[in-house]
């Protein structure tokens, strides 16, 4: 059996001037994506301070007030915590993908070019096992909400 060497990449691709332009573009719009996520996410949390004192929404109707809800805002708190957590996460990858992979090309090095790769695929596996999970609370909302119907 042959050796391979620990070094070589695993996909053997040749970069010429169109794959690197296209790379290069790439790597471009998913640095902006993950500062606009970041930056939704953060502002999400800062709505959502904001946002917390007020308990009740009031719309007027011909001239006539009326309270259609009154809910308590921490929830939404709490959730926007979680999708920063979520968000920060994301962004790393992300903007490791972005950096390592125009540093690599701009230097014409293909390890950088790989290891910004495996930060895409880092971020394609994160997204996947939060799919999963999204998946999971969907299936078992349903399980309970078909179960407290059918009594």
């Amino acid at each position: 059996m042959d050796t391979q060497n620990t070094n070589q990449s695993l996909f053997s691709l040749g970069i010429n001037d169109n794959l690197r332009t296209h790379l290069r573009s790439a790597a471009v719009v998913a640095g902006i994506a993950a500062i606009l996520s970041l930056v939704s996410s953060i502002l999400q949390l800062v709505a959502s301070f904001v946002n917390r004192g007020k308990t009740s929404v009031q719309y007027r109707y011909e001239g006539f007030t009326q309270t259609t809800a009154s809910v308590e805002r921490t929830g939404n708190t709490a959730g926007a915590i979680i999708t920063l957590i979520i968000s920060v996460l994301l962004f790393y990858f992300l903007n490791r993908f972005a950096s390592q992979t125009k540093a690599g090309l701009n230097a014409n090095n293909p390890e950088i070019v790989n290891s910004g790769f495996s930060g895409l695929s880092g971020y394609m596996v994160t997204i996947g096992i939060i799919l999963i999970i999204c998946l999971a609370f969907v299936v078992l909302l349903m399980v309970v909400g078909i179960s407290a119907t059918s009594k």
